[in-house]
């Protein structure tokens, strides 16, 4: 079935690992691996892709902490797919993400503003909320889906997670967006952590809210949003932010291992690249997989096994609280959105 695949974050290492299991799909797809920066040496590897099976491969510039570089990218491709340039969106996968443990609190300085967002909120969030949003026109009405890459670092209850102290966090939209409190040197890593896992509470809730809202929206009934944790994965594009010791005397072990280990427990906590790419890419096309039927809709994955999201993910007026403040952060007007009058409430 031919269509556009968009694949965000796509210089990754998880990111590239989903370019090529795309490519390498024997449908022919128009491919979109956007970057930040497409002069960038990871990103130069995209070009390498064999696209024998690909109609075409694009490697657009978007940056993601910026609120209109997404709107100049949606803008042109709805333009693209309106005109018959490109085909209708068969899979929108947003795995692009950033997690920064050093230096403390980060902000985005989107069209000027000093103040901006929290880094995790905006990049891992709210720029996901609006692209899709603005892209949702562009979906295959029959088999568009939308997949983005979670974390189990989303549910603070997990004993996993009880390391980086997920309570000292409360849950505050306007505080995720706009913290106010300092952090201490000694706090950095945690506090990294436990932001990160918002942001990605924030997409869970999403997932549940926007499935509702497109169920009730004719034309858009058929598309269906799926959210995959992709476990814990060592890359080498994680190199850089590993000691010499952790490269050269930790890590080849630990890859090791995990090889060996994803073939016992293929959902285990530790994860091959190539398994979570996977696993990322059959939510994302597979129209025949028994287990997930032809309209997966808000469904949640731990890698291939069907999997329930944090209980606070499920609280539909936080959910709504959510969304009307993202709405207001985004600066996104109903009219924009082809959800149209149910784009401001999921009510029955």
């Amino acid at each position: 079935m031919p269509g556009t695949v968009i694949v965000t974050g796509a210089a990754g290492g998880l990111g590239q690992a989903i370019a090529e299991r795309v490519v390498q799909d024997p449908e022919s797809y128009h491919c979109l691996f956007t970057v930040r920066n497409k002069n960038a040496p990871r990103a130069k590897k995209l070009y390498q892709l064999d696209g024998s099976n690909a109609k075409e491969i694009r490697t657009p510039e978007l940056d993601l902490s910026s609120l209109q570089s997404i709107r100049a990218f949606a803008s042109d491709l709805n333009a693209k797919v309106r005109s018959g340039t490109l085909p209708p969106i068969r899979a929108l996968i947003l795995n692009a993400a950033v997690f920064s443990e050093k230096g403390g609190l980060k902000f985005t300085d989107d069209d000027g503003d000093k103040k901006g967002f929290e880094i995790n909120f905006a990049v891992n969030y709210l720029a996901n909320f609006l692209l899709t949003l603005l892209l949702l026109g562009s979906l295959d009405k029959e088999h568009g889906r939308i997949v983005y890459v979670s974390s189990w670092t989303h549910d603070a209850a997990l004993p996993v997670n009880q390391g980086h102290k997920p309570e000292k966090l409360q849950w505050d939209p306007v505080q995720l967006a706009h913290p106010k409190e300092k952090v201490s040197p000694g706090e950095q890593a945690d506090d990294a952590m436990r932001r990160y896992g918002a942001s990605k509470l924030c997409q869970v809730m999403f997932m549940h809210a926007l499935q509702k809202r497109l169920d009730k929206t004719p034309g858009l009934e058929k598309i269906c949003i799926l959210g995959v944790d992709p476990g814990g994965m060592l890359h080498e594009n994680l190199n850089h932010k590993l000691s010499a010791f952790q490269r050269y005397v930790l890590a080849p072990p630990v890859r090791i291992y995990t090889r060996l280990a994803v073939n016992l427990w293929p959902n285990g906590m530790l994860r091959t690249v190539e398994k979570s790419a996977g696993d990322i890419v059959r939510a994302a096309l597979c129209l025949e997989d028994p287990q997930l039927g032809l309209y997966p809709k808000d469904v949640y994955l731990n890698g291939s096994e069907l999997a329930e999201s944090a209980a606070l993910s499920k609280d539909e007026e936080q959910q709504e609280l959510l969304w009307k403040l993202s709405l207001q952060f985004a600066n996104l007007d109903e009219s924009e959105t082809a959800l149209g009058g149910v784009a401001g409430t999921a009510s029955t």
